[in-house]
């Protein structure tokens, strides 16, 4: 049987490559193409093949696995090493055959060497797809935005600490102004995330559900996520992860040294996003509800810790000092003094979303599974409860008045990984649980394929589906609009002998991704600003861009809304506006939006309004 698939495996590819050839000789594009190439080929393979409908099944899931995983090599080649589609399928094709040769050897693993290796599998599969398609896959807003950090680089800024600057500045001082050099920062967090995941839950409980711990660090979709997206989350869910591991040290097998681990990892945490702090409450309170753990009130070795890690976090202090405590006061009062909101019911459907909602029952498993009957096995489970609990309890209480976002409470579920992964297989003997058991598996299975078809999807599309008009939700699209607000740009620079500015109307996204996105021709980020030019809250571009330092600039106004552009104060700061003219964008033949674009003459941030121009501006 091996041997037969063996055979039919190169027959497949050949097959595979030829029909890839014709196509694309037909005008058909290479994204469709290497579709229609592979299923023709590999639904030959099935038919010819013996076997049970599981073993086919398994076959189909596996070649489903390896084209979603060939299109990101497909595209890397194509549209980064700028190499001919009709070349580029080689190693595409080499790629999906060695996929599914590993795949079908997963049918002959041992028993007892079945979790480890189907974890490695898993695990392996989810890394390598995120590192073909770091690349391919435009930035989302958020990123662009920090990359902007990095090109302003500091010891600290408004809404986030500077972690993710450094990360992403390294990042694009090794691989270029890129998306994968702005992402791979995120890629070797969760390395490290992985890493200390599988320590801890070793350390908790047993090398076998340390393996299921790894399968879930790479699946569950927020770790998944921020192992892809570069974001202060990134840093801060490593960080997270190394906090618990060197604290379960120090807690729990009452290490002496493991608390310096536990102050850099704090401190670094701190660098990353002020939320680590709640790791700091829950080490507080297992202090006091563990008798074993009250002696560490009267050694010096966590008061060290602590000072170490408000040594590292030192800098952003002193950035917050020299800026009127901006930061603080940003994520401090300014998130307090936010509108009255009940957003609980919103809470339970992120951790749904975070987690899928069989991590969510896993939880609630988790929640109210009875301690063990020794007293190690009990502390150990404390352990993991507290450091879930008194986190998520903050989040909870928070969304009985405040507004909570989806991401927020992802890395307080790296305390629960543990008890999580011991419901793949330990929890078998209770009737009451096994359905949740059951659907691990396949909830993994279905994740990683979901995220391979979203990567192909962003990368190349997929056959006979647009997409969204959604910019901000969906990468798709900022590249093209930059090319086209450039040659606007130009004409603006030839016309009045100067280089324009380009303020995105939103928030920061237009801007953001303009900045990055006009980085090949001319420094970018040095000629975007933010709406706060127009009395408008731009977050980091007020300090990047003072409005009085931008007095008789021009200015190309982009928006996705033309209403955007007809604004009170866009006139009132303006000496006089061009109209306002609709532009289209499409990728690949498919149209994704229309946006609008206007340009003022004459900026100045203390100019007042009279009636005339008031009307000009809606002219």
């Amino acid at each position: 049987m091996t041997r037969l698939r063996s055979s039919l495996g190169w027959i497949c590819a050949a097959v595979d490559l030829a029909l890839f050839e014709v196509l694309l000789a037909r005008g058909v594009f290479f994204g469709v193409a290497h579709v229609a190439s592979f299923a023709i080929a590999t639904l030959t393979g099935l038919a010819l093949i013996r076997g049970s409908l599981i073993d086919r099944a398994f076959i189909g899931i596996t070649a489903a696995a390896a084209l979603l995983l060939r299109g990101g090599v497909l595209a890397m080649f194509v549209k980064t090493f700028h190499v001919p589609a009709a070349w580029a399928i080689l190693p595409a094709i080499a790629v999906s055959v060695a996929a599914i040769k590993c795949g079908a050897s997963l049918e002959n693993v041992s028993a007892e060497n079945r979790w480890r290796t189907l974890a490695l599998a898993g695990a392996a599969y989810l890394a390598l797809l995120r590192l073909v398609y770091l690349g391919q896959a435009e930035l989302l807003p958020e990123e662009a935005y920090y990359w902007n950090y990095a090109k302003h680089m500091d010891f600290g800024y408004l809404d986030h600490p500077p972690m993710v600057a450094w990360l992403i500045g390294a990042g694009t001082l090794l691989f270029g102004n890129n998306e994968f050099g702005v992402r791979i920062g995120a890629w070797l967090c969760w390395l490290v995330t992985a890493f200390f995941t599988f320590r801890i839950t070793r350390n908790l409980l047993d090398e076998t559900t340390a393996w299921c711990a790894l399968s879930l660090v790479s699946a569950l979709p927020f770790f998944f996520g921020v192992a892809f997206i570069i974001a202060p989350d990134s840093p801060l869910t490593a960080c997270w992860a190394a906090a618990l591991f060197f604290l379960e040290r120090a807690l729990v097998a009452q290490q002496r040294g493991a608390w310096l681990g536990v102050g850099i990892a704090m401190g670094l945490g701190m660098l990353s996003k002020y939320s680590i702090g709640l790791v700091g409450l829950a080490a507080g309170l297992f202090l006091l509800v563990d008798a074993s753990s009250r002696r560490w009130f009267l050694r010096w070795e966590p008061y060290a810790a602590t000072l170490l890690a408000f040594a590292l976090f030192s800098p952003v202090i002193l950035w917050n000092a020299q800026h009127d405590w901006a930061s603080f006061s940003y994520q401090g009062a300014g998130r307090a003094g936010a509108d009255p909101r009940f957003s609980t019911d919103e809470l339970i459907l992120y951790i749904a979303a975070l987690l899928t909602p069989t991590g969510l029952a896993g939880l609630l498993i988790f929640a109210f599974l009875k301690n063990a009957d020794t007293a190690v096995r009990a502390r150990q489970m404390l352990f993991m409860k507290v450091f879930t609990a008194a986190p998520f309890a903050v989040f909870a209480f928070s969304s009985l008045r405040h507004a909570i976002k989806l991401w927020w409470t992802g890395p307080i579920w790296l305390a629960a990984l543990p008890a999580l992964a011991l419901g793949l297989w330990q929890f078998r003997q209770r009737t009451s649980d096994r359905w949740v058991r059951a659907s691990w598996l396949p909830t993994v299975m279905i994740c990683a394929l979901a995220y391979g078809v979203f990567f192909h999807y962003l990368a190349l599309g997929l056959p006979g589906i647009g997409y969204s008009t959604q910019m901000n939700l969906l990468p798709v699209g900022w590249r093209e609009l930059a090319r086209q607000v450039e040659l606007v740009e130009k004409g603006v620079e030839d016309e009045m002998k100067m280089k324009p500015l380009v303020v995105g109307m939103d928030r920061n996204f237009i801007s953001s991704e303009m900045a990055f996105y006009d980085k090949d021709e001319s420094p970018g980020f040095l000629d975007t600003a933010g709406i706060n030019l127009f009395g408008k809250n731009a977050v980091m571009y007020q300090f990047w861009f003072p409005a009085r330092e931008q007095t008789g600039r021009a200015i190309v106004l982009v928006a996705f809304n033309e209403n955007d552009l007809t604004r009170k104060a866009v006139a009132k700061h303006s000496e006089r506006l061009g109209p306002v003219v609709r532009g289209d964008l499409a990728r690949d033949g498919k149209f994704i939006r229309h946006y609008f674009y206007r340009v003022a003459y004459g900026y100045d941030s203390d100019r007042k309004s009279d009636d005339r121009e008031k009307s000009e501006s809606l002219d």
